[in-house]
């Protein structure tokens, strides 16, 4: 039977984030489909152009998802009750993307809440690219099996010999991401104050956290 000793290696690699998303949708409302389409477009140029205006480039704002869908109203009668078509509801979800500065935050929100009467939002913090980050967790879990592979042959009184297995797979990278921030504005309301988005440049984010895992073997002489 070959005499291995087999460990696994926790490695983790922390940074700031460095990119900011901004998600929400906009609805458009009609009995008849064109007009709803017409209204849906006609608040998601309007939004695009002060955004523009604002600073915002035209590549930075996507379109992630757009449905149509039809809805229903409870009618009832003397005889008989029934749900009958009411409207059609088109939905355009929108994300603004641009690097981390939170003044610029506070300037998005302040243009959409002028845009919109009273738009959610949903704001995320990432690491735009996230290779260097795994790579420096796998090169950290490695280091760590490597270094507890020594120290428990050397408590045992024997020898590392050579590396017979390392096992890996990226389902065992871990990327913890800072929670999303939710927020519904007002519009009546902020217009009759300074800026309330202005509170966005107190905002301090927690690191993104890649963790990797790595077992290995060692023949032992």
């Amino acid at each position: 039977m070959d005499r291995i000793i087999r460990l696994t290696g926790l490695g983790t690699a922390m940074q700031a984030p460095d990119t900011i998303t901004v998600s929400l949708s906009v609805t458009g409302e009609n009995k008849e489909y064109q007009k709803a389409m017409e209204e849906c477009d006609k608040l998601v140029v309007n939004l695009k152009a002060k955004l523009a205006k604002n600073g915002f480039k035209e590549d930075s704002i996507k379109t992630t998802d757009f449905r149509v869908n039809t809805a229903t109203k409870y009618v009832e009668s003397f005889k008989t009750s029934k749900r009958v078509f009411d409207k059609y509801v088109i939905t355009h979800s929108l994300e603004i993307k641009f690097d981390y500065d939170r003044k610029k935050l506070s300037k998005c929100i302040d243009t959409l809440s002028s845009a919109l009467a009273n738009p959610t939002l949903r704001i995320n913090f990432s690491v735009e690219d996230t290779s260097t980050l795994k790579n420096q967790a796998l090169k950290q879990a490695v280091a760590d099996a490597k270094e507890k592979a020594s120290l428990l042959a050397e408590s045992a009184g024997v020898k590392l010999g050579q590396i017979v297995l390392i096992d890996h797979s990226f389902r065992q990278v871990n990327v913890y991401q800072p929670r999303q921030f939710s927020a519904e504005y007002d519009g009546a309301i902020m217009a009759k104050q300074a800026s309330v988005a202005g509170s966005m440049e107190s905002i301090n984010v927690d690191d993104i956290k890649i963790e990797a895992n790595v077992t290995m073997e060692w023949s032992i002489n």
